[in-house]
């Protein structure tokens, strides 16, 4: 498992003046200087290029919106937990397991 992110971006939420509802989220790459920004609307669908907030209404009112600090998201990548499973794992083994190869072994002796 790998400890670095895949990708960093920026996110805000962006939020209504009038009514509080949250519309949706602008995206945009970290460390890039003129990366665009995109908004991804709660509803869901595709991430919409945004020059600027004044292009975008609140989805429940129509009323102005704004957005708060943006916020640094990493992204990492995906792990198989069923792989880690199989692998053997250094150290004393569960209580169940010790437990279930004793009955194995007592139930072999018995036979």
């Amino acid at each position: 498992m790998s400890n670095y992110p895949v990708m960093t971006y920026l996110e805000a939420e962006v939020k209504c003046f009038h009514c509080g509802h949250i519309s949706g989220v602008l995206r945009r790459q970290q460390g890039a200087a003129g990366a665009p920004i995109a908004f991804q609307s709660v509803d869901g669908g595709e991430p919409v290029p945004v020059k600027s907030l004044t292009e975008l209404r609140c989805a429940r009112c129509q009323g102005s919106v704004y957005t708060d600090e943006f916020d640094v998201r990493h992204v990492y990548p995906k792990i198989d937990l069923l792989e880690d499973d199989e692998r053997p794992r250094r150290g004393r083994p569960p209580k169940r397991l010790v437990e279930l190869r004793r009955a194995r072994e007592a139930a072999l002796k018995s036979a």
